[in-house]
């Protein structure tokens, strides 16, 4: 099964922010895609790409071709988005800006 989330010292750094700041942030906007796994968040990928204005294909390269790529596995998640886009699908539009976050 892909994972199709990132951690959220992972997000924060891919935005340049600390993990207690952007979950603040997350929480505030009332985020559909802020997830809890053991009382651990996550962030759906579709979220962070929407964040930073960019498809979910373009932030995996981003992360494959940084230091961050251990973080998520890479493959499993080109996959799965290689089959939403293949449906067509969407992820829920996200109208916020990041700029609170910096």
């Amino acid at each position: 099964m892909a994972k199709l989330t990132v951690d959220l010292e992972t997000s924060a750094d891919v935005l340049g922010t600390t993990p207690d700041r952007f979950l603040a942030w997350l929480k505030q906007e009332d985020s559909q895609g802020l997830l809890y796994f053991n009382d651990t968040p996550q962030i759906s990928i579709f979220t962070l790409a929407k964040i930073l204005d960019t498809t979910p294909r373009e932030l995996v390269n981003f992360l494959e071709e940084s230091d961050l790529e251990d973080r998520l596995d890479l493959q499993d998640a080109l996959e799965a988005i290689a089959e939403s886009e293949r449906l067509d699908e969407q992820p829920i539009p996200w109208d916020s800006v990041v700029g609170e976050l910096v």
